[in-house]
């Protein structure tokens, strides 16, 4: 057993009774799966111990996750909900697309059930476990398809509000794929930086750090 307090109950969100009993069985399963990983290590936690830990069925585990990664990594089916991811960017929007995509890479989706403790058990885990990180981002890429659509729609949007970002060479989808590429790479250098100074550094100071090496690019193009 680790040393560590257990992870407090998430407060219930405010939608109807049958979404507060949904994202409260889905937070269940992320603390069940954070938990688990932390006193046995990630590799030894199974989809088994995950449902015994709740309790729940394979079955309902399975309809909020595809595997015991995205539950343990916050990976979830919202990813593949465009209207959801575009919500998401467009709140974390303010003028600077940079931000609003690494914003959503980091906080996840979606963000009115996230809960700030499970949040640092996952950070605490991976400055123990580098590698969860890094398995984390490589899952986050598989997903990209949706977020390049999302951020794709956010540009035209932008660009009808009167954002000086229009490019006649290069069409919005391009871009906004280009764009992601850019953040999902940069958001590897800065956890690997984090991991290798001794993962000190607050998720937001991460997060600053990953839009300063993205933008770093404009000056080598």
């Amino acid at each position: 057993m680790h040393d560590f307090p257990r992870i407090p109950p998430a407060a219930s969100p405010a939608p109807g009774l049958r979404e507060r009993k949904k994202a409260q069985t889905r937070s269940d399963l992320e603390r069940a799966a954070v938990e688990l990983a932390l006193d046995h290590g990630p590799d030894d936690v199974t989809v088994d111990d995950i449902c015994a830990r709740v309790p729940v069925s394979h079955r309902t585990f399975f309809n909020y996750f595809d595997s015991k990664e995205d539950a343990l990594y916050g990976i979830r089916r919202a990813w593949g909900d465009r209207e959801l991811v575009s919500a998401q960017l467009g709140e974390a929007y303010d003028g600077d697309l940079v931000a609003a995509v690494v914003h959503t890479l980091f906080r996840g989706l979606p963000a009115e059930t996230s809960d700030p403790s499970l949040h640092e058990a996952r950070m605490l885990l991976a400055a123990r476990d580098p590698g969860v990180v890094h398995r984390r981002l490589r899952r986050l890429g598989d997903l990209r398809e949706g977020l390049i659509t999302a951020v794709a729609e956010l540009i035209e949007h932008a660009e009808e509000a009167g954002a000086a970002i229009a490019d006649p060479d290069v069409d919005r989808e391009s871009r906004a794929e280009m764009l992601v590429v850019v953040c999902i790479g940069a958001v590897r250098i800065a956890v690997r930086e984090w991991a290798d100074a001794g993962a000190t550094e607050t998720a937001d100071e991460i997060a600053a750090r990953t839009v300063a090496i993205a933008r770093s690019m404009g000056t080598v193009l």
